[in-house]
């Protein structure tokens, strides 16, 4: 008599009702910029500097910083060239927090379904007869179990100044969540920050952003 168990039969029908389509990530994302007042922010000359300056040679400041670059870029600045001299440094800073610890704890029934033919008891006297008696039941109880969960606070911060070290505009982006998989966050991070580039927010503005569908080869 074969065994089957329900948690195989519930995936297989998630299968059929869902299909294949992979689940794109969302991430909840804290915007807050401020410019400096009587000023007018437009593209200029410039060059990125980490915020704190054990970062400026290191190879993920690197990686990162070339995100920057393309953002800006798309907004019409211009990286400094050799010989040139930056109308704006804009210091780039960039990491991630604990800031909470959760432990979540649930129960679920232990059911395993069980088909077999044959004659189980009351087969002859508790039942009508038939030849071939199928017989399917249920069995199991509850087991409690305890998950941990980690939440991390992933920001980046870009402070804009010109050549008197004057401070022209900041931008602060944060993303409260689970994933501490910097490389595929701190993008999107910058992408959400680059419309706020020049701007004042009254109050923290939050939106939800997601991964950008990968192209295929």
């Amino acid at each position: 008599m074969k065994r089957i168990l329900l948690t195989t039969m519930t995936i297989f029908a998630l299968m059929l009702t869902t299909g294949c389509s992979p689940i794109v990530p969302k991430y909840q994302v804290t915007i807050d910029s401020i410019t400096a007042p009587n000023i007018v922010v437009k593209p200029s000359i410039y060059e990125i500097k980490a915020l704190k300056s054990t970062q400026n040679s290191g190879l993920r400041f690197q990686q990162y910083a070339a995100s920057l670059t393309k953002a800006l870029n798309e907004k019409g600045y211009r990286n400094i060239n050799a010989g040139e001299v930056a109308q704006e440094t804009i210091y780039f800073d960039y990491g991630l927090e604990k800031v909470k610890e959760e432990v979540e704890t649930y129960s679920q029934p232990d059911v395993s379904f069980h088909v077999g033919w044959g004659f189980p008891y009351g087969g002859f006297y508790g039942r009508h007869y038939h030849p071939f008696f199928y017989d399917n039941f249920y069995g199991g109880g509850y087991t409690t179990y305890r998950k941990r969960h980690l939440y991390y606070n992933r920001y980046i911060t870009l402070l804009a100044k010109d050549a008197s070290s004057k401070e022209l505009w900041r931008v602060d982006v944060s993303s409260i969540g689970e994933s501490k998989n910097l490389r595929a966050i701190i993008p999107l991070l910058i992408d959400a920050a680059k419309p706020y580039i020049g701007t004042t927010t009254a109050e923290p503005i939050q939106l939800v952003i997601k991964n950008k569908p990968e192209k295929k080869k």
